[in-house]
């Protein structure tokens, strides 16, 4: 079994939005303590609240608003090939 996961690669945009000092730091600090890009959390803390908040769904298709599709999971277990080492029995 692979003991690195395949992170999957998306097609990027740069967006640039002026945050709270106080925010920023934050983002940092999670970041190191995850061990992941400053990017990643940004990216994954949108997905997460776009995912959990109900009320915004309902106003995106009461208006007509296409809807992203889901993504597929940033990482996946990566199939283990077969062991070319044979264990003895």
């Amino acid at each position: 079994m692979a003991l690195i996961n395949k992170k999957l690669v998306t097609e990027r945009e740069t967006a640039s939005y002026k945050l709270e000092h106080t925010t920023v730091e934050l983002v940092r600090l999670y970041a190191e303590f995850i061990g992941s890009p400053q990017e990643h959390v940004v990216n994954e803390s949108l997905l997460y609240l776009f995912r959990k908040d109900k009320e915004v769904t309902d106003w995106l298709k009461t208006n007509g608003k296409v809807i992203p599709a889901p993504r597929v999971e940033s990482e996946k277990k990566a199939t283990p090939p077969p062991s070319p080492i044979r264990q003895k029995a």
